[in-house]
């Protein structure tokens, strides 16, 4: 394959991209409305693009953060709150990360907005909870490991779950999801955690689809050594008869290899 099919997982995907984004929007929609005010709008800095959908169990709950993908071009929080109603019925507070997407910002910029997130959690809002975990698929698994795993100045996540990511963004310069972007090199290397030193914290899911390019499942299995390395416990999975898009329905889903390992770092 080319740089340009290996980073584009629709290639091997079940369904098209329109599709999965369609039924993102349709589950998380049906979860909005049942939760209603249950699950709240709160910013956490200025720009308006810079808010949580915040499901609050009780002050001490596990917290589980998600970070949307979409090559840090598409979707949004609204579009990725699907598991809020499983979490709250498993004891568990939850919260979805909305940050501006490419080309309005840079991915500096992007970064800085969900580090920013997890600050808010941190400081302001009313949760202290017991164990936080936080996840990501894709473009979102990068966007959580820089917030975990790549922050040296965390002391707040307490476990990551990194779904189909890129950890590694220098292939990235030579294929068509740069031109939102615009990476230079340097910003490239300053920019992945797989050329950063780790922060160490105790547990770490890498996970991906069965159904993936050999350029996906490799960033996530060169991250997981890089982590190991790095002093973190790394558990990887390869979610059976899934793909780049589906495998994100299994994070809280008990009984499944994924949903398991996501729980047992929420609920330890």
């Amino acid at each position: 394959m080319s740089l340009e099919t290996e980073y584009s997982p629709s290639s091997v995907a079940h369904h098209s991209v329109p599709w999965y984004i369609e039924q993102y929007g349709v589950k998380s929609s049906v979860v909005r409305n049942t939760l209603g005010s249950k699950l709240q709008k709160v910013a956490y800095g200025t720009h308006e693009d810079e808010y949580l959908l915040l499901a609050e169990h009780s002050s001490n709950a596990p917290l589980l953060i998600f970070i949307h993908g979409g090559y840090w071009k598409a979707l949004s929080a609204d579009e990725c709150c699907m598991w809020a109603s499983d979490a709250l019925a498993q004891g568990i507070s939850f919260a979805s990360v909305n940050y501006t997407l490419a080309p309005q910002a840079t991915l500096s910029h992007i970064v800085q907005q969900c580090r920013s997130a997890v600050q808010w959690l941190q400081q302001h809002s009313a949760l202290t909870p017991c164990s936080t975990v936080v996840s990501g698929s894709s473009a979102g698994a990068h966007l959580a490991a820089m917030c975990s795993t790549a922050d040296l100045n965390n002391n707040f996540i307490t476990g990551a779950v990194l779904l189909s990511g890129v950890f590694d963004l220098r292939p990235l310069l030579h294929t068509t999801v740069n031109d939102p972007l615009q990476l230079t090199q340097d910003e490239a290397i300053g920019l992945s955690p797989q050329l950063q030193a780790v922060s160490p914290i105790a547990q770490v899911v890498v996970a991906w689809g069965e159904h993936e390019t050999n350029s996906f499942k490799d960033q996530s299995h060169n991250y997981a050594e890089h982590l190991t390395a790095g002093g973190c416990n790394v558990a990887q999975i390869e979610v059976e008869e899934h793909d780049h898009f589906d495998v994100i329905y299994d994070l809280i889903t008990p009984a499944t290899p994924l949903g398991d390992a996501t729980l047992q770092l929420l609920l330890r």
